[in-house]
């Protein structure tokens, strides 16, 4: 008759116990004799981080205006960092107007040179500014250059509706470190003339 498999699995493991008290016993009557026991090394488990260029910041079930947010994220692409802190929380103080060009309508225009329409999107900036000191956070983890951070990407999206209404919003702001490799000049053709 075949042994089933309960049988054999209860037998490797006796062995193994049976090993396990061995190697115990063993031990004992080396350390009662004087001899000590060579300890292994153990390896140091070093976490490596991944070779990257850019950071992310996100922000979810942010309780401000989905219309602003995008206003804000638009306003914000292409500026480095240290200009982007400084834009919003001049925005928080009420000294710089953020520029509406998508939603607009019935906002009066701002003072400044060729400004259109804009406002002062306080509660918004103040979260966004948030989310951009995050992604700053996370680009210094990663050891990029925080000289070099300029805003790659800042999208605003819908969130999910609440209960009672009104409307989340999340934030994602991409931040790269640039390139300043300077890029050789085309030679310009001159026109001969005969």
């Amino acid at each position: 008759m075949t042994e089933s498999k309960v049988e054999i699995h209860g037998e490797k493991l006796k062995e193994k116990f049976e090993e396990k008290a061995k190697s115990k016993k063993e031990e004992e009557t080396l350390t009662a004799a004087g001899v000590e026991k060579k300890e292994k090394p153990k390896k140091k488990v070093e976490i490596k981080k991944p070779v990257v260029s850019e950071a992310i910041g996100k922000g979810t079930f942010l309780s401000i205006s989905f219309k602003q947010a995008v206003e804000i994220c638009n306003a914000l692409k292409g500026l480095s960092i240290k200009k982007a802190e400084n834009y919003l929380k001049d925005v928080v103080n009420l000294k710089r107007p953020i520029r509406f060009l998508r939603y607009h309508r019935d906002t009066p225009h701002r003072k400044g040179d060729n400004f259109g329409a804009g406002r002062f999107p306080v509660k918004a900036s103040k979260s966004i500014l948030n989310i951009l000191q995050n992604a700053k956070a996370n680009a210094k983890y990663l050891n990029l250059d925080e000289s070099k951070l300029y805003i790659k990407n800042a999208k605003a999206d819908r969130a999910l509706s609440k209960e009672r209404g009104g409307r989340y919003s999340r934030v994602e702001i991409t931040v790269a470190e640039s390139k300043t490799a300077e890029k050789p000049k085309k030679e310009s053709k001159k026109m001969v003339t005969k």
